[in-house]
């Protein structure tokens, strides 16, 4: 049956740790598809890793915002720096600029991270730019941690960009990667390249988005997520 994982999921044995058993006991009062986008919360995130292999590579840090009622709301932000030890590759420290002890006076290690994490976001809308490759790289840690995988709803900024534009059958490449779209909604980029950076700017992008959504009747969280890519 397809329902028999989530029921699984949301029915925590006593083994599990008290985390779990509270982020599980959150959707007990879990988001009904007709409740006004206004009144859901969004938790907006970003993780910066060693790469972009999700079963291999490593989170280095972790960001997040949350939004609600149309704003985003700064001071309940989440960043968390993770202590690794890895053999940078060049590319990758051209991107996120994070070397092996950098921070390591607010370091955590991978595994409370993640549970921080999961403690912040409970049963919030999980909200990204390719978000899945996000959620994954949590996920390999919460399997490797309990054997489990996070539940939340999700919702992708690029697939939200394109179905507010209406896609056309042919586009350039990067027509929705973040660089485009902030200079095409004049959003400002700074602390590009940072999870919590990157997470606020996305969290901006989510709310333009949203705006122009709502004008074409869109108002409810299941109008939201029964969108093309959602």
């Amino acid at each position: 049956m397809p329902l028999n994982w989530l029921s699984k999921l949301l029915n925590p044995s006593s083994d599990h740790p008290e985390f779990w058993k509270a982020y599980l006991a959150s959707f007990d009062g879990t988001l009904a598809r007709r409740t006004p986008i206004e009144e859901a919360c969004f938790v907006v995130f970003d993780t910066e890793t060693t790469g972009l292999d999700a079963k291999k590579d490593r989170i280095l840090s972790i960001g997040a915002v949350k939004v609600r009622n149309w704003q985003v709301d700064l001071s309940a932000r989440l960043e968390c720096y993770v202590q690794q030890s890895y053999t940078p590759e060049g590319g990758a420290i051209a991107v996120h600029g994070i070397l092996p002890g950098t921070n390591t006076s607010h370091a955590l290690d991978e595994i409370e991270a993640v549970r921080r994490f999961v403690g912040y976001c409970h049963n919030s809308v999980l909200v990204g730019h390719h978000v899945a490759f996000d959620i994954a790289m949590v996920n390999q840690v919460l399997r490797g941690m309990i054997g489990q995988k996070l539940a939340n709803k999700k919702l992708d900024t690029a697939a939200l960009a394109a179905r507010v534009s209406e896609k056309k059958d042919y586009e350039q490449p990067g027509t929705y990667g973040l660089d485009t779209l902030c200079r095409k909604y004049k959003i400002p980029m700074s602390d590009r390249h940072t999870a919590a950076g990157d997470a606020f700017i996305t969290a901006v992008l989510l709310m333009k988005l949203l705006a122009r959504l709502r004008k074409r009747g869109v108002k409810t969280v299941g109008e939201l997520l029964r969108g093309p890519g959602m």
